[in-house]
């Protein structure tokens, strides 16, 4: 059975004093803000922000105004009213998975039901990013004192193509120069073993 708007306010009169953001979030290792809103005529009154029990808070208020707007630090948490803007701001630092859950943040009323909005606080774990093949980028430099590593030289299609060049060259050479060479010898040798044998004679 739903209960209607105007029987809740009947029955809690001021249960929209307070209204919040209903959900925030943060990440892990970060810190997250939230902003609560309430009428003017409870500007006096303390702001607090609690962990959300089975009935109203669990374990009591994490912390608390002392009904001025002077800032409150509690571990973490801090806590800061405004009673121009008639809004009160959390800060959680250091976030981390465990703190989140519901919360309640509220005015204390003495000696009746406190008012409260419900803020769900979430936490998104840290994202790491790795290489895709899961190894350290190589490095140029070489620590001091370690053994040297042998290099091994590639050429370019440039350098091959020099050196295919240089050989054509030396082929050239070789049957404009050298055989030529070779002939005249081979043709000398014989006539000059002739005259030698000539001048025995004589």
């Amino acid at each position: 059975m739903r209960i209607s708007p105007i029987l809740l306010w009947i029955l809690f009169p001021g249960c929209w004093a307070v209204t919040g953001p209903g959900t925030v979030h943060g990440p892990l290792g970060g810190l997250v803000t939230v902003r609560c809103q309430y009428e003017r005529g409870y500007k006096d009154y303390p702001k607090f922000w609690c962990r959300a029990g089975p009935l109203w808070c669990s374990s009591g208020h994490i912390i608390e105004t002392p009904g001025s707007e002077a800032e409150v630090k509690r571990g973490r948490v801090t806590i800061r009213d405004n009673h121009t803007l008639s809004a009160f701001t959390v800060t959680v630092e250091n976030l981390k998975l465990a703190d989140a859950g519901t919360y309640h943040c509220g005015v204390e009323r003495t000696g009746l039901l406190d008012l409260r909005a419900t803020v769900e606080l979430t936490v998104s774990p840290a994202v790491h990013t790795s290489t895709s093949t899961g190894r350290p980028p190589a490095t140029t430099e070489q620590p001091s004192g370690a053994a040297s590593t042998p290099i091994t030289l590639s050429m370019s299609s440039n350098d091959t193509h020099a050196l295919s060049q240089l050989s054509n060259v030396h082929f050239l050479l070789l049957f404009v120069w050298k055989v030529p060479i070779f002939l005249c010898i081979i043709w000398i040798l014989p006539s000059l073993g002739m005259d030698r044998n000539l001048r025995k004679q004589d």
